[in-house]
């Protein structure tokens, strides 16, 4: 991690610690291209902002992706292993094996993606269950500074099969760029909503993702 990366996830703790809805998730990643067709990645996040600002989830997650299937669709399949803090402070683990389609659309200069999921989510503590989880992202043909800045938007929306409702919603916009030929940065805003007993809780994200591809 950056200098500047631990610098901005040490403010975003503190203002956590102060903070009830505000987080900070930081994802690191490494893809390597196998050949055209197909490629592998591995990738690492974490979060604070539960328990007075501590890290209360860490996950890995690795996997592949064929690119050839179609020009507009990108099929792969993942794997990937959480912990995450309880009420109690016990870390329980998620084994979450996944299948991700995504589809791929350039209208007027603007880069649309629209990623479908299909999580098993085998939990320690509570019953497992499928999950759905589908994402639209659009990447503006706006790009600054020689570090290509691209601003961007997303929303996620999550189902549990089963219940046939919205559990979580996910709205984040911010910025990506290049800090070398093969290393990728991003900076976003998140607004994220869940389903809880009674109605809506509200959380606030500041994250940031480092990639490196090879």
């Amino acid at each position: 991690m950056s200098i500047v990366t631990t610098a901005l996830a040490f403010n975003c703790i503190c203002l956590a610690s102060r903070s009830g809805n505000l987080e900070y998730w930081q994802t690191n990643g490494v893809t390597h291209d196998i050949n055209q067709d197909w490629s592998v990645h591995a990738e690492q996040e974490f979060r604070a902002g539960r328990h007075n600002g501590n890290p209360y989830l860490h996950n890995v997650t690795v996997g592949f992706m064929y690119k050839s299937l179609a020009e507009w669709l990108d099929i792969g399949l993942g794997f990937k292993k959480e912990y995450e803090k309880d009420s109690t402070g016990k870390f329980r683990q998620e084994n979450r094996p996944h299948l991700n389609l995504v589809f791929r659309r350039k209208l007027l200069d603007i880069d649309a993606s629209n990623r479908l999921r299909l999580e098993y989510r085998d939990r320690e503590t509570k019953e497992d269950v499928f999950r759905l989880r589908n994402q639209v992202k659009v990447a503006f043909p706006f790009k600054f500074t020689k570090l290509d800045v691209q601003p961007f938007v997303a929303e996620e929306f999550f189902i549990n099969l089963g219940e046939n409702n919205v559990s979580e919603n996910r709205l984040s916009a911010g910025f990506s760029g290049k800090l070398a030929e093969n290393i990728n940065a991003s900076v976003y805003y998140m607004w994220k909503t869940n389903k809880i007993s009674g109605g809506w809780e509200d959380t606030n994200i500041i994250g940031v993702g480092l990639g490196l591809r090879f």
